[in-house]
């Protein structure tokens, strides 16, 4: 069997953590494009060797907190059941951002200051987990 592609994909998240098992803010999240990957990848990791001295050892820099904002603000494509402090429900809104060219629709930064980092590392977890190989594929992928 052939790979498959997923690309565009969306599903419902219910967070693990969510405090109203009863009534839980329910995430609808989305599959990253290969130049989405690649940007967060390239904004969040850094290599540095330096010439002057062949020697030294190189200088790794990830930035795994961004990265996870990043991977988040990409890949959350909408909320139900989200309030504020108030009891408020709390809009989902997107602003555009460009990649070469392209015009993504991410969410607002601002809008994700509140959320605890917990919040923030598990949706990033999950978007993730939707990028991965299908099972079938991962089958089919070993060394033959």
């Amino acid at each position: 069997m052939a790979f498959q592609i997923r690309g565009g994909e969306q599903k419902d998240y219910i967070a693990d953590r969510d405090p109203d098992k009863g009534h839980p803010t329910v995430w609808t999240l989305g599959t990253l494009d290969l130049r989405v990957r690649t940007y967060i990848q390239d904004e969040t990791a850094t290599f540095e060797v330096s010439s002057d001295k062949p020697t030294d050892r190189a200088g790794v820099k990830l930035r795994l907190g961004e990265r996870n904002v990043l991977i988040v603000r990409f890949g959350l494509k909408g909320w139900r059941n989200l309030t504020d402090a108030q009891g408020q429900e709390v809009p989902f809104t997107q602003e555009a951002l460009d990649l070469d060219g392209k015009s993504y629709p991410v969410v607002a930064r601002a809008l994700l200051e509140p959320f605890p980092y917990e919040l923030i590392e598990e949706l990033a977890t999950a978007i993730l987990g939707m990028n991965t190989l299908a099972e079938a594929d991962r089958k089919n992928s070993g060394s033959r």
